[in-house]
């Protein structure tokens, strides 16, 4: 069977692993391993991927409501459960999102709009709302994970 060990994802803990060969002990293995920083982006990568692989199935589902409209439109009826932004929204854009209650929501801002773009075939979305409460939970984890390890705070 093969072999796993646990490291937390924040760069303290990858940087501690990796400093005192603790992975390489842990799984009782000698290993070429990476750089806390190739360690940290391959991690960063991975959890962007899962990410963008809940979006689908949420998409599949029919549980994704994409662009400001569409979520304004779902806040009202409650059944927005998370709300993802990109980063860099312009001042419109926030300003209307302020307006219309995003901020009492569970949401994350880590995606540029060309990573958004890609994980939802579009172009020029700036908002996701995910409809579904158990769709919701695991993005949300995973974006809580993506911040602890890129060290952002909203």
């Amino acid at each position: 069977p093969g072999r796993a060990a646990y490291v937390c994802p924040k760069q303290e803990c990858i940087a501690k692993a990796l400093a005192k060969e603790t992975l390489a002990k842990a799984l009782r293995l000698k290993v070429r391993l990476p750089g806390a920083e190739l360690f940290a982006s391959r991690l960063a990568a991975a959890i962007k991927e899962k990410i963008r692989s809940l979006l689908s199935i949420s998409m599949k589902a029919g549980k994704i409501a994409a662009g400001n409209s569409a979520v304004g439109g779902r806040l009202g009826t409650g059944r927005v459960q998370l709300v993802l932004l990109v980063g860099g929204l312009s001042l419109g854009t926030s300003g209307r999102i302020a307006t219309q209650g995003f901020e009492s929501f569970r949401r994350a801002t880590l995606f540029t709009r060309d990573e958004f773009g890609s994980m939802l075939n579009r172009e020029l979305v700036g908002i996701v709302g995910i409809l579904d409460q158990g769709l919701a939970d695991a993005p949300w984890s995973e974006t809580q994970r993506l911040k602890g390890l890129i060290n952002i705070s909203n």
